[in-house]
């Protein structure tokens, strides 16, 4: 017969099984605390890289989370300068061309310009924005110019960040306001008579 080693109960075999009476090892193996788990070391290892992992990615989130705006915004603000540059080449190729022909080149956009500009006073006109959208081209008109069948002088528009032109279509009409600094992405970018007069505040 033999017998538990904690507690002396009979037990078939003496091993490591639980004694039915007492529960321990019958063969008088250490006892299994309740936290036996967590005091091995290479569990308290595991915990330990568990524990990191999730406070670096807390910590990353919250960067993130901070960041995503300031990333959002360079990146408009890279189109918004991209469109500018594009603007200005399209408007130095019109001006070029209204010098030698003394009238402005007539289009509704600025593909529609290629024929006209294209390779003498621009080897490539742009004819989209920083956000790939066509540029917006007006030959402006006034009543002098209207008997004279001449333009007057136009108007390049970029729609900006939405997409959406805040006139459209713009009227050969137009009078370019006092120039003005914007600072919603939305708003439209305005080149009239060789300079901006809408533009993003900072880039003009």
């Amino acid at each position: 017969m033999q017998y538990c080693a904690y507690c002396g109960n009979e037990v078939e075999a003496v091993s490591k099984a639980p004694c039915p009476r007492c529960g321990n090892p019958g063969n008088g193996a250490p006892r299994l605390s309740a936290d036996a788990n967590f005091t091995n070391p290479v569990m308290k290892w595991v915990l330990a890289v568990v524990v990191v992992a999730l406070l670096a990615g807390f910590v990353i989130g919250i960067m993130f989370f901070v960041a995503f705006p300031r990333i959002i915004s360079t990146v408009l603000r890279s189109r918004q300068k991209s469109t500018m540059a594009n603007i200005r080449t399209l408007g130095k190729a019109v001006e070029a061309y209204a010098a030698d022909n003394h009238d402005y080149p007539r289009g509704a956009s600025a593909s529609a310009l290629r024929a006209q500009l294209e390779p003498e006073y621009s080897r490539a006109i742009p004819t989209k924005d920083g956000w790939r959208d066509e540029l917006q081209y007006t030959c402006l008109q006034n009543a002098a110019s209207q008997q004279s069948g001449k333009c007057s002088g136009y108007v390049i528009v970029s729609a900006g960040n939405d997409g959406r032109f805040e006139i459209d279509p713009m009227p050969e009409s137009f009078v370019a306001p006092k120039p003005r600094a914007t600072t919603n992405f939305d708003c439209d970018i305005v080149f009239s008579g060789g300079k901006f007069v809408e533009y993003p505040a900072g880039l003009q």
